[in-house]
């Protein structure tokens, strides 16, 4: 045996990289060069999000304080019984029900997306509708089936309850805002609260850890997570969208969940109307210096006319950091187990027409054995956090 089966292991992986395959031989020793690097990528985040230069008071203890009372005050509705809490209030920060209920009894279009490591994350809604944490919180405050709320309700909450820690934070009394200032800090206080919503380090930090020690001793088929980062990243392919500190690489696919509702286009048909929404990251209310986030609203705007077909259908990548907390899963919630979405996955998605556009490229049948889905199922809850 070499005394050094990582170097030998990298050197594997390099020459078959020189010789141009396009895939894995999936007999080939695992980890190659190329799913190396990958595993080496899927470390714990930081404590903390990374600063939000569109939201200079998201770390501000104060902001954070009052974010949370604001968080859970149904006072903040129109029908004074639905507040932010009411759609995230599970373990996982959702529902554990497929759809949530807003004002006088109507039911969210889809299944509320976890809050949980939210703060990491750089586009949201499951639709794109939102490109920061604090405008997000806008809309379903705003939304007429969630908590058909008002700039009016809002300033005469904050009035009554919270003007003193309001002026602290912000400057000035509600009563002195404009209607669009004052939504816009209502947000920037959520997002303070909702970025202290971090469970991040996991047993699969640390079983990550352990693998690649055991590569390096050569002995990484006798480790217990072999088969479940084996499948992880090779058969099962998941590691192309689920990558990074976060698991999730915060874009756009279609992955054939089946949707047959007037909102089934996903990002193609929701993100447009945000380029141009005066609470966006490049707008007036935004803390970032001017032409800051610009950019990356116009790659936007550029994906949505040249990839058309791909983002037809498409919604955001969910973080796997807490998933077995957060079910039921997809957009739709009407996937009710991890085992279930493993058999989506492995059978490549629902039939075309279920559906809007077409799966993306990446979807195939996977042809998972029995023990690699379990293995897999188990290497998914591994990634729940412990709260800190």
């Amino acid at each position: 045996m070499s005394r050094h089966p990582l170097r030998s292991w990298l050197f594997a992986g390099a020459l078959v990289g020189s010789l141009g395959f396009g895939c894995t031989d999936p007999e080939e020793p695992f980890p190659t060069l190329d799913e190396l690097e990958k595993l080496q990528g899927l470390h714990s985040p930081a404590r903390r999000p990374p600063v939000d230069p569109t939201n200079k008071y998201g770390d501000d203890p104060l902001a954070a304080s009052l974010g949370t009372k604001l968080f859970n005050d149904p006072g903040l509705s129109s029908c004074g019984t639905v507040s932010c809490k009411s759609c995230h209030d599970a373990r996982g920060g959702s529902v554990d029900t497929p759809k949530a209920l807003g004002c006088n009894g109507a039911q969210t279009g889809r299944n509320p997306p976890t809050v949980l490591g939210s703060g990491y994350s750089t586009w949201f809604m499951w639709d794109g509708r939102a490109d920061r944490l604090w405008n997000q919180a806008l809309l379903p405050l705003l939304s007429p089936i969630e908590m058909a709320s008002t700039p009016e309700i809002l300033r005469g909450r904050l009035t009554a309850t919270y003007a003193a820690e309001y002026k602290t934070v912000f400057g000035k009394l509600p009563s002195e805002e404009t209607d669009e200032q004052l939504l816009a800090n209502f947000g920037k206080a959520i997002a303070a609260y909702e970025r202290t919503l971090n469970r991040n380090e996991a047993p699969f930090d640390q079983d990550v850890i352990r693998f690649l020690a055991a590569v390096e001793q050569g002995k990484a088929e006798q480790d217990p997570a072999y088969l479940g980062l084996k499948t992880f990243v090779r058969k099962g392919q998941c590691i192309l969208c689920h990558k990074g500190t976060m698991l999730s690489d915060d874009q756009f696919h279609n992955i054939g969940v089946k949707d047959v509702s007037g909102g089934q286009r996903g990002v193609a048909a929701a993100a447009d109307a945000m380029l141009t929404w005066t609470f966006n990251s490049a707008g007036p209310y935004s803390d970032a210096p001017a032409g800051l986030e610009s950019n990356r609203l116009l790659r936007l705007g550029n994906d949505l006319r040249q990839k058309a077909t791909e983002l037809e259908g498409a919604y955001k990548t969910p973080t796997l950091r807490n998933v077995e907390l957060s079910g039921p899963y997809m957009h739709t919630g009407d996937v009710a187990t991890l085992e279930d979405v493993v058999e989506l996955y492995n059978k490549g998605g629902e039939p075309t027409g279920n559906f809007a556009g077409v799966v993306s490229t990446s979807i195939a049948p996977l042809n998972l054995a029995d023990e690699e889905k379990k293995a897999l199922v188990q290497l998914l809850k591994s990634m729940t956090g412990a709260v800190k």
